[in-house]
């Protein structure tokens, strides 16, 4: 990361997320741990507070499925089974995915944050997957214009408070 925004104004952006109606879930649970969903953004910033502490390391990240309502659609969370001789004894994790979920990626290093990525499956991607893919439902369920409508705005926001706020590192 060559510039960041302090951790301390990430709320900034959080904030924006749920301008709308919208659940937020773990695209990836903890290991041996069930998927964490948030509905206001107080749970929003516990969980990542406690997310900052938890992880020592230097660089951090957290990584969050946007269903907008207003979308359609449908959140499709599943278990993965996982081989814990390769992930210190833990057993399983759960992921959150959908065709026109959004996927949000912050990453984190030291005091300061950016985003990573901010995007979803786009209609003809999701159509051409879409016998792949079946547990994910149709793609004609979603509302395509509102799930860009999102990404736009999300986008929009998060360039300006890096346009205001950023710092080089």
């Amino acid at each position: 990361m060559t510039s960041g925004i302090s951790i301390s104004r990430i709320n900034d952006f959080f904030d924006r997320i749920f301008e709308y109606d919208v659940l937020v879930y773990e695209a990836y649970s903890d290991f041996d741990s069930e998927l964490k969903q948030f509905s206001s953004l107080n749970e929003l910033k516990d969980y990542v507070s406690h997310k900052i502490r938890k992880n020592k390391d230097l660089h951090k990240g957290i990584n969050l499925s946007l269903h907008y309502v207003d979308t359609c659609g449908q959140v499709f969370t599943e278990k993965h089974e996982l081989d814990s001789n390769k992930c210190n004894g833990a057993k399983y994790r759960y992921t959150s995915d959908g065709w026109g979920v959004i996927n949000f990626n912050v990453l984190i290093e030291r005091d300061h944050f950016g985003l990573f990525s901010l995007h979803s499956r786009n209609e003809k991607e999701a159509k051409e997957w879409e016998d792949t893919l079946p547990e994910f439902g149709k793609p004609n369920s979603w509302d395509w214009k509102k799930v860009n409508f999102h990404i736009k705005r999300l986008t929009k926001v998060y360039s300006q408070i890096h346009k205001d706020q950023a710092v080089k590192l």
